[in-house]
């Protein structure tokens, strides 16, 4: 599905690029107001070391560039094309790696998400990574690059891993029993229940790979005493006390809370509760105190000064709004003149 739909978009590219003529109007007009435009034109990707480096602020200076020729935005729904002619053979060659489960893969939101998990995760795959390990993986990415909403393009990455696993078993039939509404299921969940229904989907095909062992080998597998890490005792293979069980910590199921490999964190610094290390509530939002992520204001553990001495105002201790402002009234810097304190005499 995701091939047809790349294909369908390179020949549109293609047409765009070939016949200037059958463009829409504001495509046409481009190229003579070229000279009266505010905003310049965004330059190809040379190589696509450049994309990653740049691909951020390429493209809000493309958004800027379309936003100036198309005002109106009367004719957005041939910005996905435009991205493309402007990003050049990098990033259409970049374009056709992806896969696409809706229909909008000429929809410019769709195509700028997809740039944005190709340029933070790339080709990455869990493969036999744990998942936990993954997805604090994941976060950790997309924090290193200041992405704005992390939860957002974790959630959409999750979404993409999913949709392009192949799943055996019973995670199969799991997976077929949603059919076209499983991208609009995962969609509608948050990032922490996407999380629990790759887990599960992981766990039954775990299942599936254990009762696929030989049958020449059964008794002997199951008179096989092994040191269990579920559960912490002795037992022979396959017959662990702890199968079923679900652990208080992480909710998964297959082991005992005392043995959960799951990092936890008790009065976590960032939210103020105890939580699973990779699932803080903290995790995207916006602190109203210092201006930053990741952390609720209460939390904020950045100095706060209330009405400052030298500006007036309520503000983080590293922004003064009169740090480096010389007071026209005692000559001395670091305050506002309103705040100064020096006697004339």
């Amino acid at each position: 599905m995701g091939g047809n739909s790349s294909s369908q978009m390179d020949e549109a590219v293609s047409s765009e690029q070939a016949n200037p003529s059958d463009r829409p109007g504001f495509m046409r007009e481009e190229s003579d107001n070229v000279h009266q435009n505010t905003v310049a034109i965004v330059p190809k990707f040379i190589t696509k070391n450049d994309f990653i480096t740049t691909w951020f602020s390429w493209k809000n200076e493309f958004l800027a560039y379309m936003k100036n020729i198309d005002k109106e935005e009367t004719n957005k729904r041939m910005w996905g094309i435009m991205l493309l002619n402007r990003m050049g053979p990098v990033g259409q060659e970049i374009h056709r790696t992806f896969s696409f489960y809706d229909k909008n893969s000429q929809d410019i939101n769709v195509l700028i998400k997809k740039f944005d998990i190709y340029c933070i995760y790339g080709n990455k795959r869990k493969d036999d990574e744990d998942i936990d390990k993954y997805i604090s993986d994941l976060k950790l990415a997309a924090v290193e690059c200041n992405y704005a909403d992390p939860a957002s393009i974790m959630k959409e990455k999750i979404i993409q891993d999913i949709s392009t696993q192949s799943f055996t078993g019973k995670a199969a039939l799991f997976i077929e029993h949603k059919g076209d509404n499983l991208i609009p299921y995962l969609q509608s969940l948050d990032l922490n229940n996407i999380i629990l229904f790759w887990k599960q989907c992981e766990d039954l095909m775990a299942q599936e790979n254990d009762k696929e062992m030989p049958k020449q080998n059964s008794a002997y597998v199951t008179s096989i005493i092994i040191e269990c890490n579920r559960c912490g005792t002795k037992h022979n293979r396959n017959r662990c006390p702890a199968w079923g069980t679900q652990c208080s910590k992480c909710k998964q199921f297959n082991h005992l809370t005392e043995y959960c490999k799951i990092k936890y964190v008790d009065d976590c610094t960032k939210c103020g509760t105890n939580h699973i290390q990779s699932r803080c509530p903290a995790f995207g939002e916006l602190c109203t105190k210092c201006g930053k992520n990741n952390h609720f204001s209460w939390k904020c553990q950045i100095p706060f000064i209330n009405n400052c001495s030298r500006c007036g105002k309520d503000h983080i201790a590293s922004a003064c709004s009169a740090q480096g402002q010389i007071c026209p009234r005692c000559n001395k810097p670091n305050h506002l003149e309103e705040q100064c304190v020096s006697k004339i005499g």
